[in-house]
């Protein structure tokens, strides 16, 4: 049997749907194989791994810095959500992106994935606190200046 899609309220986008940890959204279609697409092709939560899994280990970026990488300027939630979407264990490194004061969202909505962020980053050498503050000026990731993604047009 197949599962209506949840109701949204009005003025939101599929990319804003709330979902839990490791649910796909019904309208989110599978993470990009090595053969790219033109930008065009690729639905935002698709744009958005491609350019986590460009983030060496080692190296942290926050939601808003991989949202104007994007071209969605104001879109920090959206990467949120769409990250959150990743069915887990995940090859896209999504524990390397972060909130924009350098900490990781500790939230019992999460349903524990915040405890699985703080292990794998410590497991890449991050410090990181108990109440999830990272050292994110020390491991600010830095993209090249030709970026693969193209930005969204407006």
């Amino acid at each position: 049997m197949v599962e209506p899609l949840p109701r949204q309220p009005p003025g939101r986008t599929n990319h804003q749907v709330d979902a839990t940890p490791g649910a796909r959204a019904a309208s989110q279609e599978t993470i990009p194989s090595e053969a790219p697409l033109p930008a065009q092709a690729l639905s935002f939560d698709q744009r958005v791994y491609a350019l986590v899994a460009l983030i060496p280990a080692g190296r942290l970026a926050t939601y808003g810095q991989i949202a104007e990488l994007l071209g969605a300027y104001g879109c920090a939630r959206q990467v949120g959500w769409a990250l959150r979407r990743l069915p887990l264990p995940s090859p896209v490194p999504w524990q390397r992106v972060v909130n924009a004061q350098g900490r990781i969202s500790m939230d019992p909505s999460r349903q524990g994935s915040d405890w699985i962020q703080r292990e794998l980053l410590l497991g890449e050498g991050i410090a990181v606190a108990a109440d999830g503050r990272l050292p994110l000026a020390a491991h600010r990731w830095q993209p090249a200046d030709q970026a693969p993604w193209r930005p969204l047009g407006r």
